[in-house]
C-alpha cells in the first residue's frame, strides 16, 4: 500500500493537459456513463482513501500501475487505475461503484 500524501503530491505533478485516457478506458467510461471531467477533478482532490501498487503485463512488458479509490459522494466510489509516466498521467481504467469499498478495505487490512 502507498502513502496517500504521495498520491496527492504525485497527481499534482501533472497538469490537466498531461492526463491521457487510453482508448479502452474512454470506451468503457462512455459505456458506464462516467465523464472525463469527473475523473480529472477527482484525481486532483484529497478524497483518496486507498492506493495499491500493481505490476501488470501490458504488450509484453510489466507495467507499474496504481489503483486509486476515491469517495465521490455518500453513495459512490470511483476506482481509477493509472500509470505515472515521466510526462503523462495515463488513465487505464475507471469504475464507478456503489459498493462500500472503504469498509471492505479496512476489513482486508485488519486480517
Amino acid at each position: 500500500m502507498v502513502d496517500f500524501g504521495w498520491v496527492k503530491e504525485k497527481n499534482n505533478d501533472y497538469t490537466r493537459s498531461q492526463i491521457e485516457f487510453r482508448p479502452y478506458c474512454k470506451r468503457r467510461m462512455a459505456e458506464r456513463g462516467i465523464d472525463e471531467e469527473l475523473v480529472i477533478s477527482t484525481l486532483f482532490c484529497e478524497g483518496c482513501f486507498y492506493c495499491e501498487e500493481q505490476d501488470k503485463p501490458f504488450q509484453g512488458k510489466i507495467e507499474k500501475r496504481h489503483k486509486l479509490m476515491f469517495r465521490i459522494s455518500t453513495k459512490y466510489c470511483l476506482i481509477v487505475i493509472v500509470r505515472y509516466d515521466e510526462k503523462v498521467l495515463k488513465v487505464i481504467n475507471v469504475i464507478k461503484t456503489s459498493k462500500d469499498l472503504e469498509k471492505k478495505w479496512r476489513k482486508k487490512i485488519s486480517l
